[in-house]
């Protein structure tokens, strides 16, 4: 009974990481395919062992087994979606460092008429994730100023050229990042 429970934790889990990725949405949205097929995995375990549950004790134990290796390969898959905080090897943007994408911002950013008439400037927050190939996903603002300073924002780093992605373990792996554009009228 405990690989029963085991595996359900590993499963339940599996699917709480997977839920707080997509954001808590529904169907709305298109999901990535290793988190398609990683809740696939586990939803098919959990299917496994309710089926093995009504067979017997030896087609249980089976099942259990079976179970616990396709919630590992569905944790194995999610880890390929879930950006990573610290890494080995940091992102690059275009052979530089941060430094390069904070010059590529300051170069190509264009101060909103509209902020500039009603006298807004600060600093937007913006957070995003450097993904597994480079390629800038998910940008969302933390901390705003207003609608038109934000919307300049996220226009210019969701522009950005690709990155060379993050490494772990040799692996390219996606990154979350956060960067603060500043908005300064003189």
């Amino acid at each position: 009974m405990k690989k029963i429970y085991s595996v359900a934790m590993i499963a339940a889990c599996a699917m709480m990481v997977f839920s707080c990725k997509n954001n808590g949405k529904g169907n709305d949205e298109e999901i990535p395919t290793p988190a398609e097929e990683a809740v696939e995995a586990v939803e098919n375990a959990a299917d496994a062992v309710k089926d093995a549950a009504k067979d017997g004790a030896a087609t249980l134990e089976n099942a259990a087994k079976d179970a616990a290796k396709r919630a590992d390969e569905a944790i194995e898959k999610l880890g390929d979606i879930v950006p990573y905080t610290a890494v080995e090897v940091k992102p690059q943007f275009e052979g530089g460092d941060a430094d390069a994408f904070v010059k590529y911002i300051q170069k190509n950013i264009k101060y909103p008429q509209s902020a500039i008439d009603n006298d807004e400037q600060g600093r937007v927050t913006v957070n995003f994730i450097v993904d597994a190939n480079g390629k800038i996903t998910n940008a969302k603002v933390v901390k705003g100023v207003s609608e038109a300073l934000d919307a300049e924002a996220l226009r210019v780093i969701n522009s950005a050229p690709a990155w060379t992605p993050a490494k772990q373990g040799g692996k390219a792996v996606p990154v979350t990042y956060s960067v603060p554009v500043n908005f300064t009228l003189r």
